[in-house]
C-alpha cells in the first residue's frame, strides 16, 4: 500500500468528520440562542401563559443544544490534533514543494494571522445577521400580538363585504373591502385575507376596530396585518436565514485554512486563473494552475467566497504565494486589483502535485 495515499485518505476522512462536527456545533449554538431568546420572552412577558411542562422542555432543549455545541468543540479540537499528527508523518509534498526561506518572513507571518482575522470577521458578520434575524422575528411576534390584542379588546360590529379582490400568479395579497359602522359613522376598510376562506359580495362579517382609531380594523377571522411592515420584516429575515449559515461556513473555512497555512507556511509560485467556459448549467468556479519554483505543478479550484479570483482571469502567470493542504489551501495575490492589501483566495486541491521529470 502507498503510505502517502493511505495518509491522504485518512486526512480526507478527518476533514469530512471535522466539517460534520462544525455543522453540528453551529446548529447546536443556533438552537441554544433561539431558545434563550424565546424562553426569556415567555418568562418576562406578563401576558404570555406558560403551558404545563413548557418551561422544563425549554430548559431541556437549552441543556441539550449547549451540550451538543460543547461536545462538538471537544471533537473538533481532537480532530485537529489528529490532523496535525497525520500531516507531520505524511508531509505536505502532495500539494507543496519543500520549504524555501522567504525574503520577508515577518510580512508572511502577518498574512497568515490575517487569515485568522478573516475568520473572526466572518463570525462577526454571522452575529450581525443573527441580530437581524432576532429583530425580525421579534417584530413579527409583535405584529401578531398586536392583532390578537385588537381581537381581544377592540369593539365589535356587524360589517358587510362590498368587494373582493383575488390575486393571480402571486401578485400581491388577496383582500376584500368591508363596510362597517363605527362611532355613528359608516366606514369602509381594505382587509387583507390571510385565510383560504372564500368571501362573496354582500356577505356579513364581524368587524373588530380600535375605539381610539376606528381605521385600525380587522375581522374575527382575518388579522389584517400591515403588509408593508410584514415585507420590511420578512425580507431581512429570509436574507438572514441564508447569511447566517453562509457566514458560519466561511468562518469555519478561514479558521481551517489559517491552521493549515500556519502548519505549512507559504511557497512562492506563478498562478494562472482559468475560468470554466462556456457559461452553462453546472459551471464550476475558476481553476488555479500553480507552478512552483522547482517547476512542479498543482491544480487548485477556487471555493465560493467574497474573496474570489475572478479579477485575475485572463492574466497569465501572476506571482503569488500558496499555502495549506488538501481542501484547505490559500492562494495569496500581492497585487489584487482595487485593493490596497494582498488578496487571499480560498481554494482546494483537485489533483496532486506533479513533480518535474528530473525530480
Amino acid at each position: 500500500m502507498d503510505p502517502e495515499r493511505d495518509y491522504a485518505a485518512v486526512l480526507r476522512r478527518l476533514t469530512r468528520r471535522r466539517a460534520a462536527w462544525v455543522v453540528a456545533g453551529a446548529v447546536g449554538a443556533l438552537v441554544f440562542v433561539v431558545f434563550v431568546i424565546g424562553t426569556a420572552y415567555s418568562v418576562l412577558d406578563p401576558g404570555y401563559g406558560l403551558d404545563d411542562g413548557e418551561l422544563a422542555a425549554d430548559f431541556g432543549v437549552l441543556a441539550g443544544s449547549g451540550a451538543l455545541s460543547g461536545f462538538a468543540v471537544v471533537r473538533i479540537r481532537a480532530g485537529d490534533r489528529r490532523t496535525g499528527d497525520v500531516l507531520t508523518r505524511m508531509g505536505t509534498g502532495s500539494w507543496l514543494p519543500p520549504v524555501v526561506p522567504l525574503d520577508d518572513e515577518a510580512r508572511f507571518a502577518a498574512e497568515t494571522r490575517r487569515l485568522r482575522g478573516l475568520g473572526v470577521r466572518a463570525v462577526g458578520i454571522a452575529l450581525l445577521w443573527f441580530g437581524v434575524l432576532a429583530a425580525a422575528t421579534t417584530g413579527l411576534t409583535l405584529v401578531d400580538d398586536a392583532a390578537e390584542h385588537l381581537l381581544a379588546t377592540g369593539a365589535r360590529t356587524a360589517g358587510e363585504v362590498v368587494s373582493v379582490h383575488d390575486t393571480r400568479h402571486g401578485s400581491g395579497a388577496s383582500s376584500m373591502r368591508v363596510r362597517y359602522p363605527a362611532g355613528g359613522v359608516s366606514r369602509t376598510a381594505e382587509i387583507v385575507r390571510d385565510t383560504e376562506r372564500a368571501y362573496a359580495v354582500g356577505e356579513a362579517v364581524t368587524v373588530v376596530y380600535d375605539r381610539a382609531d376606528p381605521a385600525h380594523v380587522r375581522t374575527v377571522a382575518e388579522p389584517n396585518a400591515d403588509q408593508g411592515l410584514l415585507g420590511v420584516l420578512v425580507v431581512p429575515m429570509l436574507l438572514a436565514c441564508v447569511a447566517v449559515p453562509w457566514s458560519l461556513v466561511a468562518a469555519a473555512g478561514w479558521w481551517r485554512r489559517y491552521r493549515a497555512v500556519r502548519h505549512t507556511g507559504w511557497r512562492v509560485a506563478e498562478v494562472r486563473v482559468v475560468p470554466d467556459y462556456p457559461i452553462r448549467k453546472g459551471r464550476h468556479l475558476p481553476d488555479l494552475h500553480v507552478r512552483y519554483g522547482d517547476d512542479s505543478r498543482v491544480v487548485l479550484r477556487a471555493v465560493a467566497s467574497t474573496h474570489g479570483a475572478t479579477g485575475f482571469q485572463g492574466r497569465r502567470d501572476r506571482e503569488a504565494w500558496v499555502g495549506g493542504w488538501g481542501r484547505a489551501m490559500v492562494v495569496l495575490f500581492p497585487d489584487a486589483p482595487l485593493r490596497k492589501r494582498a488578496l487571499a483566495v480560498p481554494a482546494r486541491a483537485i489533483s496532486p502535485r506533479r513533480r518535474p521529470p528530473s525530480a
